[in-house]
Order: C-alpha cells, then structure tokens, then sequence
C-alpha cells in the first residue's frame, strides 16, 4: 500500500498543488486549484481516486486566513492536514538545491517532499471553533478598548 504526501501552496486566489507517492517518490500530479469550493472539489476529486484518506498526508504553509475555507473543507471531507511555518519550507528547499527559485510550483514540491521526511502531525479536529472563539475574542477586547476612549 503507497502512502501519498501533498503539498499545497496557498495563494489568495488559486493553490498549487503537487501530489508525490512514497513508493517511488515520483510525482503523481500537479495541478492548480481555485481558492473556492470548485477548485476544493477537484482537489478532493484527485485525492480519493488516490487512495484512502488514512492513506494520503496533505501539508501547507500556514498563511494566515487564505487557507482556512481549505482547512475547513479538509476537514468535512475527513482528510487530515499539517500547517507547516514557512520557515522550515524555505530552510529545507536551500538545503536540497543552490537554486534561488521563488515559484509555487516549485513551493508546493518542496512542501510534499519536505512531508515526506517528517512525523506527521495533523492540525487538531474542531480548529475552527478555537478560531472563531479567539477572533470574537479580540473583537470584544477591541469594542471594550473603544468604549474605554470614548468615555
């Protein structure tokens, strides 16, 4: 049974995506997606004519909120995921090339290989709600601040 790792590189409007299989470490795909619920469904599309979701481990670069509809999607869909910090994808793609390439294509290679030789650890279940709970949060601290200066 092959495992597959997929690297996703978030834009605001459209996501690169690469898709490496562990049994020959070759790439199976690489397509580009909408940031929007068709591109999501043909990603979705590509990832279940793969395998299982057990089977495949999807990373991307955590990009403030470009990726949470992403996330979000992921998640109903049963499919875990792992946000990794950009640093690690630019350290890993200089030591593995002396190239100086800025190109998503080559963004979302890196990130599927860099899956492939780290533990994987998926984003929590219910991230969403911690979201929600911590932007209501500043958004109180903020009106509390505002009533604070006015009166």
């Amino acid at each position: 049974m092959s495992m597959y790792f997929v690297g996703i590189d978030i834009s605001k409007y459209k996501h690169d995506c690469c898709i490496f299989s562990s049994a020959d470490q070759q790439i199976v795909s690489k397509f580009t997606i909408t940031n929007d619920k068709v591109g999501f469904e043909q990603l979705l599309t590509s990832l279940n004519s793969l395998s299982n979701p057990e089977d495949i481990k999807i990373g991307f670069e955590s990009t403030a909120h470009y990726a949470l509809n992403l996330e979000l999607f992921l998640e109903y869909a049963n499919h875990s995921f792992m946000e990794v910090n950009p640093v690690l994808i630019m350290e890993y793609k200089m030591s593995t090339t002396l190239r100086r390439t800025k190109t998503d294509s080559v963004d979302c290679e890196s990130i599927a290989r860099w899956l492939i030789t780290v533990e994987y650890k998926p984003h929590s279940k219910g991230f969403y709600h911690a979201y929600s709970l911590k932007s209501l949060t500043r958004l109180r601290d903020r009106l509390i601040r505002q009533r604070s200066f006015t009166l």
